[in-house]
């Protein structure tokens, strides 16, 4: 680990434990403990989500593709996950992990599974911006914030919108090959020159799918949008289970909240401590309490650790 991945590690557990002291750890354990077995429920319900987002990915292949059934894609995109989640890699690490599964395990060709994730990047930004912007929106007509809340909102909002934009333009020139002829000039290309054929092959790929797929790239956008708004449903369950009633707008603002701080800080490792000083900030702020927010912060972490930790178990048993 590079110093500067120790540094941030520090830094973010440092802050996790901070705010689980000023919070009070055993207000949060009483609010985590009033679910009992429901966060079974909890961990569970999520599926919703995951096959939303699987179906994303899934559309952002060329149809004449020949994939595996949808448990066996599904196994693929959790262990890619998993290594987004436990690494301070920009959610971006974990994409080549699902290519190299489903090439290893299933048969599936490289550069169609790697074109595939780029793609499905694409519109999974695209849709989280579409998202943001709702969750932005609502919060300033339905709801009295604080300046700071909102501006931050605002403001990662753009930033997300600034760092797709971004994306977009650095496809239009050829990501792979550009990425190529950045290591070229650093002098890292070494192990890179001979697979010049196929990441051209990649970027073209992608450009094909652009022209000739519209149709399966909004069919990817759409399924990774719903997952968004679906992911406000595992908020206003684990609430209600808490014995806090929301309406659907806060359930939203909260969602979107988190979602924000998290896109923030995407290069701290699993957002420890961004995710419950978020929680803790937007529950404040509407008046439910601070506490319930990082409850419902951890609960939201035991979902994910369990789900990281399959999808691991996933990638481990991959054959190399």
């Amino acid at each position: 680990m590079s110093l500067f991945k120790k540094i941030i590690f520090t830094a973010a557990a440092a802050l996790f434990v901070w705010i689980i002291a000023r919070t009070g750890p055993m207000l949060i354990w009483r609010q985590i403990q009033s679910l009992n077995w429901l966060i079974l429920v909890v961990i569970f319900a999520y599926l919703i989500v995951y096959y939303l987002d699987t179906m994303g990915w899934r559309m952002a292949f060329r149809k004449e593709v020949k994939l595996p059934n949808l448990w066996r894609f599904f196994l693929a995109r959790q262990a890619g996950e998993a290594i987004n989640y436990t690494t301070p890699s920009a959610y971006i690490g974990g994409e080549p992990v699902k290519a190299m599964v489903l090439k290893r395990r299933y048969g599936v060709n490289i550069v169609d599974g790697l074109s595939s994730v780029v793609i499905a990047k694409t519109t999974l930004f695209l849709s989280k911006v579409v998202f943001l912007l709702m969750g932005v929106v609502l919060a300033l007509r339905f709801l009295r914030l604080s300046s700071l809340i909102a501006t931050g909102i605002l403001w990662t909002f753009i930033g997300v919108l600034g760092l797709f934009v971004v994306f977009v333009l650095l496809q239009r020139k050829g990501l792979f090959m550009l990425g190529l002829k950045i290591a070229r000039k650093l002098k890292l290309s070494e192990m890179f020159e001979d697979k010049q054929a196929h990441l051209e092959e990649i970027d073209r790929t992608i450009g094909n799918f652009y022209l000739n797929d519209r149709l399966r790239l909004l069919g990817s956008f759409l399924f990774h949008l719903s997952g968004w708004i679906a992911g406000l449903i595992e908020v206003y369950i684990i609430l209600y289970f808490m014995g806090v009633r929301v309406d659907w707008v806060r359930a939203f603002v909260i969602e979107v909240f988190m979602k924000t701080a998290n896109s923030a800080f995407f290069f701290v490792p699993a957002a420890i401590g961004v995710q419950e000083g978020a929680g803790y900030a937007v529950l404040a702020a509407l008046g439910i309490g601070g506490e319930v927010g990082v409850a419902l912060s951890i609960i939201k972490r035991i979902r994910e650790l369990s789900w990281a930790g399959f999808g691991l178990l996933v990638y481990w048993r991959t054959p190399k």
